[in-house]
C-alpha cells in the first residue's frame, strides 16, 4: 500500500524544485550600489590598516625564513 503525498519520485522532485524557485523569488533583490555609494564604502584608504597589514606580513615572512611560527 502506498502512502504519501506524491505518486512517484519525479513528482516529489518537481515539487521540491517549484518550492525552491518560489523561495528564491520571495527574497527582495537589493538595488545595485551607485558609484558614489561604492566610493563611500570601498574607496577610502585606511593607512593604518595598510601599515599593520604590511608589518604582519613581514613578521610571518621572517618567521617562515627562520622555520618558526610567528
Amino acid at each position: 500500500m502506498k502512502t504519501g503525498k506524491f505518486n512517484n519520485q519525479g513528482e516529489a522532485v518537481r515539487e521540491a524544485i517549484r518550492r525552491m524557485q518560489r523561495e528564491e523569488t520571495d527574497y527582495p533583490t537589493p538595488l545595485p550600489l551607485t558609484p558614489a555609494q561604492v566610493e563611500a564604502i570601498y574607496g577610502q584608504e585606511d593607512k593604518q590598516a595598510d601599515t599593520v597589514g604590511r608589518g604582519a606580513f613581514k613578521a610571518v615572512r621572517a618567521a617562515a625564513v627562520k622555520g618558526a611560527r610567528p
